[in-house]
């Protein structure tokens, strides 16, 4: 048991650790292009994500049919309310034509599913390993929505501190946001839900205020 423990945690650091360093060294370092660093970026989550599966024993199947229809609900209550919230701001220039449709699925979609998948799913499949899978009862419940908002507010602060813009700023609105991102993963222990809404905010975010300094790490211009 201590050992399986151990091993989650470790697993947790390392991509805590990662998390950090991909955004530190390709956008504080190497300033790369933002389409540059998201081609670095998000196969290096997801490779990492998918290692963790496989190497824990993860049954992705049964993860992600575990109350699927309750978490896409969730999710799309979730979603509706984050369009709103970034349609509330000021728009911003964007880019027209072929690359504006590439940017909505790639740094929109694509980008949107890996963040939640590495700021969202990744914590709270750690904890769920942690409680031996088994969420019987009100205490069991409780302590994995407590436990995962504690790593996901961890990971979301350690990952958003590899920009710039965010040692400046702070990261007090990526954790509100993703927050409400995580209810219906918090809710169900169902990725799907919260992948729909991350992606969803930032497929809004491209289309409103494609220049904001907020919701799409690293911040960019449309020329």
């Amino acid at each position: 048991m201590r050992s399986k423990t151990a091993r989650q945690l470790i697993w947790y650091l390392g991509v805590a650790a990662l998390a950090f360093a991909l955004p530190f060294v390709g956008t504080s370092v190497l300033d790369l292009d933002h389409d540059v660093y998201l081609a670095l970026y998000m196969p290096v989550i997801v490779i990492a994500i998918w290692w963790y599966a496989r190497s824990t024993e993860v049954d992705l199947r049964e993860t992600f049919r575990r109350r699927l229809a309750l978490s896409i609900a969730l999710g799309v209550l979730v979603s509706a309310f984050l369009v709103v919230n970034v349609l509330s701001e000021e728009s911003t220039s964007r880019p027209d034509g072929v690359y504006f449709a590439f940017e909505l699925i790639w740094r929109g979609a694509f980008y949107g599913a890996v963040d939640a998948l590495l700021l969202t799913v990744f914590p709270c499949m750690v904890v769920f390993a942690l409680l031996r899978e088994d969420l019987t009862g009100a205490r069991r419940k409780s302590a994995f929505v407590a436990l995962s908002l504690v790593l996901i507010l961890v990971l979301t602060a350690v990952y958003h501190l590899g920009y710039e813009q965010y040692r400046d700023d702070g990261v007090k609105a990526p954790e509100i946001g993703n927050t409400i991102i995580s209810i219906p993963m918090l809710a169900t222990v169902n990725p799907a839900g919260s992948l729909v809404a991350h992606s969803t905010m930032h497929v809004a975010a491209v289309v409103h205020e494609y220049e904001t300094e907020v919701r799409l790490p690293p911040a960019t211009d449309a020329d």
